[in-house]
């Protein structure tokens, strides 16, 4: 069965060029397209939809609330933010919205099919340049931010592989090839990464290994 896609963006051009992306795909078909998050609710109550790619800034409801009222109403369906927006607090406003991904309008064909599959099979993705900007937006602020987490705690040697492995951007699948786990062991681990840190998505562990030091290697 196909992935069903709507198309969320007020450019015609950034949807017709989206859409040529998954055209002779056998998993994915674009059913729909809306220039703006108020058409968005008019397409998903006349059809069934798997994956949103969403615009930020747009006319009327823009992508962060248009996101954030999809999760509520919706909250099987899978959102991947593409925007021209890269500042951090943009990212971090679309995440907190529930986006499962974000991209830059500026990503490759092969990025965007990658961070489809990525987000349908249940993990999160962000580019890498989304991640540096959201690590970076974490630096600049983070002696404005009070930190919640119990200091004394530490993270295991595979929770920290494991961790690493999220950063670098790798699937749920091969983290589960790379460590010889099952993938339900890897969505334990995931959980109990979110928990203890405090956590609520992968952004969130990124911000936290940068600010705790986690790995001495990890820079912009």
């Amino acid at each position: 069965m196909k992935t069903k896609i709507l198309l969320v963006d007020d450019h015609s051009v950034i949807r017709h060029g989206i859409r040529s992306y998954f055209k002779g795909l056998d998993d994915f078909e674009v059913i729909a397209e809306a220039d703006c998050g108020e058409r968005a609710f008019n397409a998903l109550n006349a059809m069934d939809v798997d994956l949103i790619f969403m615009d930020i800034s747009m006319k009327g409801m823009d992508g962060i609330s248009a996101t954030g009222k999809i999760k509520e109403l919706f909250p099987d369906i899978k959102i991947i933010a593409l925007s021209m927006m890269m500042d951090s607090e943009y990212i971090k406003n679309m995440i907190d919205a529930g986006a499962d991904g974000y991209l830059f309008k500026d990503c490759t064909e092969e990025e965007i099919q990658k961070a489809a599959r990525a987000v349908v099979a249940g993990d999160s993705y962000y580019c890498s340049s989304a991640t540096k900007n959201i690590i970076k937006g974490y630096k600049d602020d983070q002696e404005k931010m009070a930190s919640s987490i119990d200091p004394n705690f530490t993270l295991t040697a595979r929770e920290k592989e494991v961790l690493r492995l999220i950063i670098d951007q790798q699937s749920n699948k091969e983290i589960s090839e790379k460590l010889f786990i099952s993938l339900r062991t890897v969505d334990a681990h995931k959980r109990n990464l979110l928990d203890k840190t405090g956590q609520r998505n992968v952004a969130g562990l990124v911000m936290y290994a940068i600010k705790n030091k986690v790995f001495k290697d990890l820079k912009l």
